[in-house]
């Protein structure tokens, strides 16, 4: 396989826990600083980014990165930075934009340019309670990312191709809010957005407009009132019409303003019947509909139970609604919603095989909790045997 050298450790610079933990992104979370205990730009030209950018330039994503990587399969275009023909010609984005681009090229590890992509979660916060939600428990320890390095991203601002904002769910929060109000930027630089979109009040819609965008994307998980009360809001306050509303809004905007619009569900035994009617409402609303099976986020049986478990009329109906869902979206043209329903058909065969069963399950999170305990040397050993085992164990 031809090496394949992806360009984020010298251009992404991500805070994807408000514990204040820098990476490069959100498919590789090798720790490389923390805003609370450097600036951005001592953690930018720090030992573990320069680390990571030789890694990269040497041994390629292929020995780094998670072999799930979309970005190695050739998704997520939109992260691509690309386009700093948009920037404006005689402003220091595009000044940086170039340098940063020439040091690339040069394999540099000490940069003398900075970041062009910032994207941070204030807090894990959120206005909903979804039934996924991995965040929960720093959720509720409200813990915020520090003032000094808003401050600091604000002073670096105008350098920024993209600045994305996300959370829990980041229209929640003043500071991001002033944050996004306040701080002046390249006329170029687009704004990304991942929001539940419930809180889009007309001061949202406001700073939206002044705005240029790269992406809203919207999480939803139901195609229907009654399956997001079930899944999402679950007591809390939203109101399945008024999301509807905003989604209009936000078609209208897309129209006006060109960006990348996204809906998102994450399948389940709730809503595993579905499919199609998500993905006609998302296509009703110009938006690419993505659609993924859900992880179990603490790996427990209660949850596994309730929501992967699936009977074999289940597998069927998921199987059929995904056939009759993929010529909708090649016909508009969505190449990413293409790519997640074929995945998601190939992780439901492979979730058949396997973690459907409750018996399968707990043997593979056993067996997962024995290795962590052991000594890696015998962990290596012992693998090529289990393998063996879980080979003939889905066989029969």
């Amino acid at each position: 396989m031809e090496k394949f050298v992806c360009d984020y450790p010298w251009t992404h610079f991500e805070v994807n826990n408000p514990d204040g933990t820098v990476s490069m992104c959100c498919d590789n979370p090798t720790p490389l600083g923390n805003v609370n205990q450097a600036t951005i730009g001592e953690i930018w030209n720090g030992p573990a980014y320069q680390a990571i950018r030789r890694q990269m330039r040497d041994q390629g994503a292929q020995a780094i990165c998670p072999p799930s990587c979309p970005v190695m399969a050739g998704g997520k275009a939109y992260q691509r930075l690309d386009w700093i023909d948009q920037l404006d010609p005689a402003g220091p984005a595009l000044a940086n934009a170039e340098l940063n681009q020439r040091e690339f090229a040069a394999g540099s590890l000490r940069l003398e340019s900075l970041p062009r992509w910032m994207r941070f979660a204030y807090s894990y916060a959120c206005n909903l309670d979804c039934y996924h939600c991995y965040q929960r428990e720093d959720a509720t320890a409200h813990r915020t990312l520090p003032d000094s390095f808003l401050a600091e991203a604000r002073e670096m601002a105008p350098l920024f191709q993209v600045i994305f904002p996300f959370g829990g769910e980041p229209f929640l929060f003043k500071p991001v809010s002033d944050f996004l109000d306040q701080t002046p930027v390249d006329p170029g630089c687009r704004y990304f957005f991942v929001t539940n979109a419930t809180l889009l009040n007309d001061r949202v819609f406001g700073m939206l407009e002044r705005q240029r965008l790269g992406m809203i994307a919207v999480s939803l998980d139901a195609a229907d009132g009654p399956t997001f009360d079930e899944l999402r809001r679950r007591g809390r306050q939203a109101d399945w019409e008024a999301l509807l509303a905003n989604l209009a809004r936000l078609q209208d905007l897309r129209c006006r303003k060109g960006f990348v619009f996204t809906l998102s569900m994450t399948v389940n035994r709730r809503n595993h019947d579905q499919i199609d009617r998500f993905v006609d409402l998302a296509l009703g609303f110009d938006a690419e509909p993505l659609l993924v099976l859900v992880t179990n986020p603490y790996q427990t049986a209660a949850f596994q139970r309730d929501f992967l478990h699936f009977s074999p009329e289940q597998f069927a109906t998921m199987a059929a609604q995904i056939e009759s869902a993929l010529p909708k979206v090649r016909a508009r043209g969505f190449h990413e919603a293409e790519t997640f329903l074929e995945e998601l058909r190939r992780c439901l065969a492979s979730h058949r095989a396997g973690a459907n069963s409750p018996l399968r399950f707990a043997l593979r999170k056993t067996v997962r909790q024995v290795l962590a305990r052991l000594p890696e040397p015998v962990a290596v050993r012992v693998m090529p045997y289990l393998r063996w085992w879980w080979y003939r164990l889905h066989q029969g």
